[in-house]
């Protein structure tokens, strides 16, 4: 599925027009207007809408980026349940696929550590115990990201989300997914 999406994601950048992608090859600080970034996370999956997934990041600003992704979850847990002189397993398992649209703030240009936040949209579809249901909310997340040159970033967000499901709502948290972004 992730190797699906990597092929997706570059057949998409590689027919968007030439207006819309380009960018100056002289940039020596951080992304500019019109600047286009991919960013890969792992981790966090104590909260709807984070796990494992990807972003497609649209600068409109040198501060601020429009971000629309995706993130997928899945764990499994084992019970086993003793019944006088038999014992049965049990297995769990409970997956969240999310669609995410919002908006990111950078704190300062150029390249180095820089302070982000942001937030937004928020759609999830959750299995829980075979019993699957769609719900939407909102996030909001709050991190860094080191900018190794005008290309490349690594970092850190935190988060947290909130969802309608079954008639009430659903609260989630993460301390930290860790993130990568090419940016062009």
């Amino acid at each position: 599925m992730l190797r699906s999406l990597c092929v997706l994601t570059c057949t998409a950048v590689a027919i968007v027009p030439n207006y819309l992608r380009a960018q100056s090859s002289e940039r020596k600080g951080g992304p500019e207007k019109g600047t286009w970034a991919a960013e890969a996370a792992v981790g966090g999956a104590l909260t709807q809408g984070v796990g494992q997934g990807g972003s497609l990041i649209r600068f409109v600003g040198p501060k601020t980026a429009l971000i629309g992704g995706f993130a997928f979850s899945r764990s499994e847990v084992e019970n086993n349940v003793s019944f006088g002189q038999s014992t049965t397993r049990f297995t769990s398992a409970f997956t969240t696929i999310s669609l995410q649209a919002g908006l990111r703030r950078y704190a300062r240009t150029g390249l180095g550590l820089r302070p982000v936040y942001g937030g937004g949209l928020l759609v999830t579809r959750q299995s829980v115990f075979g019993d699957a249901g769609n719900n939407v909310g909102g996030f909001a997340e709050a991190g860094a990201a080191w900018f190794f040159n005008p290309h490349v970033s690594l970092g850190v967000l935190g988060g947290v989300s909130a969802a309608r499901q079954d008639g009430g709502w659903s609260v989630g948290g993460s301390l930290a997914r860790l993130t990568g972004a090419v940016y062009f």
